[in-house]
């Protein structure tokens, strides 16, 4: 004769996984359907594994909508195997901040100030140093920020900072 449930007695194991697992496809199906939503630029900035990216590219290519909703339920299975919470992490600072890793992000703006202020002098203590196209970004966007340009310079120099921060290792 089974008992009722009382406070004191813990869930049972197997609802316990079956729980756990509608959850996890809960979460996976909330993910793919943002990122069938999103613009292709924010996923570009997502920095998916390579498999991913392409799963990713399959399903908002299809354009039916019933085939849609069946390549974004495919992509919501392909999910599973990855770090569900990381892609979300990343996606919620594309969305805000316009990029994956904001604190990076933080540190290329702090260094491209720096260097317009600091000028030449700056560039030795950059992580990457004074290499070549820096000397000549730095007296392009100082040149502009005392013309007052718009500022395709400063961007490019951000740009370069940018790329030289993510490239370093560690």
């Amino acid at each position: 004769m089974m008992r009722p449930m009382s406070e004191d007695d813990e869930e049972p194991r197997r609802q316990v996984v079956k729980r756990e697992r509608r959850e996890a496809g809960d979460r996976s199906a909330t993910l793919a359907h943002t990122l069938m939503k999103v613009p292709p630029s924010t996923i570009a900035k997502l920095e998916l594994d390579e498999d991913l990216f392409a799963a990713v590219e399959r399903a908002r290519a299809v354009t039916s909508q019933i085939a849609r909703r069946r390549a974004e339920r495919t992509l919501a299975g392909e999910l599973r195997s990855a770090d569900i919470a990381v892609i979300a992490t990343r996606l919620a600072n594309v969305q805000e901040t316009g990029s994956a890793e904001p604190r990076l992000f933080q540190l290329a703006e702090h260094w491209r100030t720096k260097l317009l202020e600091g000028g030449i002098a700056a560039a030795a203590e950059f992580p990457g140093g004074g290499a070549e196209p820096l000397p000549l970004l730095i007296q392009r966007a100082q040149s502009e920020r005392a013309t007052g340009k718009p500022p395709g310079a400063a961007r490019a120099l951000f740009r370069h900072v940018l790329a030289t921060l993510k490239a370093r290792p560690g």
